[in-house]
């Protein structure tokens, strides 16, 4: 039988994954987007921080089988 953990363990690495993506993405933008006011309105860095951190805790709980 598969831990309750599994699933959560899963989607905050995939998070993790497209947020850091998306923050690569918006540090290669061009100086004219960001003049135009073509901002990014999500705090990237933040979402992979806190989406690594609970993916490492629930990982945590699915490897000690609780």
């Amino acid at each position: 039988m598969q831990s309750d953990y599994a699933w959560p363990t899963l989607c905050f690495a995939a998070l993790a994954v497209l947020s850091i993506a998306a923050d690569w993405r918006n540090h290669r933008r061009r100086n004219a987007d960001r003049e135009r006011g073509r901002i990014a309105w999500v705090p990237w860095s933040l979402i992979a921080v806190l989406s690594l951190l609970l993916s490492a805790v629930f990982a945590a709980w699915w490897l000690r089988g609780e």
